[in-house]
């Protein structure tokens, strides 16, 4: 038996975007874009992207926060799970109900109109319960990434202060050219991509399979530091945990000693490493950095003895969050293999 989704949730549009704030996180589309002093949806609210590319993406806010008028805010009535809510208009997989191409949208009449499964609210907090589990999961080792990169800049900015010396950044890694053709790459081999590169994290625990690569790549080896040079601005700096191929549009630099490997990924990390390579990129609309220039930049050196202490502390950090990436990849496929047996949404053909 179904039920109308308007049936179980009331719909809104969500506001522009507030003044920035610390309080509340604001969601877009796609997510978190940022935080606000003020709030437009209660806590247990879910999110569905409402135009664009991230048309039809479902987030869901265990707390007060802001939705962006690119986004739709679902409250659910009273008596339904909001969580099972979120996890139910994840299974309906709602992008294909987009309406237009160019600049796809998704309406609140397409949605209240959706037929769902009926289902008891014992049934609701069961699902909600097992994939709510995982997924609380997933986010503590999102957190705990978070804090070992917080923690790594504060070690590096507090040596980095206590430093007598300098060094150009060819003194501590190399530039790899290592090309290599889309016949060549085979369609297993791990593929990073600028888009899989989060902004101002050093950990790269995201990438695809390069089934779909047409072009040629970089090949790169775990402990390699990869840095974005289209739009540097956009501060996306980390390491390797894999070997695999990048973008060309991503520097590859290898340390030139293992003991270095962190002060290297921690300066090109660094907001001043990052603010350089952005005043000289070369282009205007798509500014792209150079080897050359980041080259030659010198960043502070405490010297041997401090750079290897600080590697001793890096590297088990960089271990731990490594692991909690793999587990959270498991965690991410079960999660997505249980939820069709758990929330078995309706079987609704996409509109014409």
């Amino acid at each position: 038996m179904t039920v109308r989704l308007g049936d179980l949730v009331d719909l809104a549009n969500g506001k522009a975007r507030p003044a920035p704030g610390a309080a509340y996180r604001t969601y877009g589309a796609n997510g978190v874009i940022g935080t606000s002093d003020r709030f437009n949806a209660e806590a247990g609210t879910v999110v569905v992207g409402r135009v664009g590319t991230y048309c039809g993406a479902v987030h869901y806010s265990p707390d007060r926060c802001w939705v962006t008028d690119n986004a739709i805010i679902v409250t659910p009535r009273d008596g339904v799970n909001p969580r099972y809510v979120h996890y139910l208009l994840k299974a309906l997989d709602l992008n294909r109900y987009r309406l237009g191409s160019g600049q796809p949208l998704l309406t609140q009449g397409v949605l209240k109109d959706l037929p769902v499964p009926r289902a008891s609210r014992a049934r609701q907090d069961r699902a909600a319960g097992v994939l709510g589990a995982l997924d609380d999961k997933i986010a503590v080792n999102g957190r705990l990434a978070a804090l070992a990169d917080a923690l790594v800049r504060a070690r590096y900015d507090e040596a980095a202060a206590a430093a007598r010396a300098s060094v150009r950044l060819d003194a501590l890694g190399t530039l790899v050219r290592d090309l290599v053709p889309a016949s060549r790459i085979p369609d297993g081999e791990p593929y990073i991509a600028l888009e899989h590169v989060p902004r101002r994290s050093m950990w790269l625990t995201t990438w695809t399979a390069a089934a779909d690569v047409r072009s040629g790549k970089t090949r790169f080896a775990a402990g390699d530091v990869l840095f974005g040079r289209l739009r540097p601005s956009f501060h996306k700096v980390g390491l390797a945990f894999v070997d695999g191929v990048a973008s060309t549009d991503i520097l590859v630099v290898r340390p030139g000693e293992a003991a270095h490997r962190a002060w290297l990924l921690a300066a090109l990390a660094s907001d001043a490493v990052v603010a350089y390579a952005s005043a000289v990129g070369d282009g205007t609309r798509m500014p792209r950095a150079a080897w050359s220039d980041l080259a030659r930049y010198e960043v502070p050196w405490p010297g041997d003895g401090a750079a290897r202490r600080f590697g001793a502390t890096v590297a088990p950090l960089a271990r731990r969050v490594a692991a909690a990436a793999a587990e959270s990849a498991s965690l991410t496929a079960l999660r997505d293999a249980l939820l069709p047996v758990l929330v078995p949404a309706a079987d609704v053909p996409s509109p014409a």
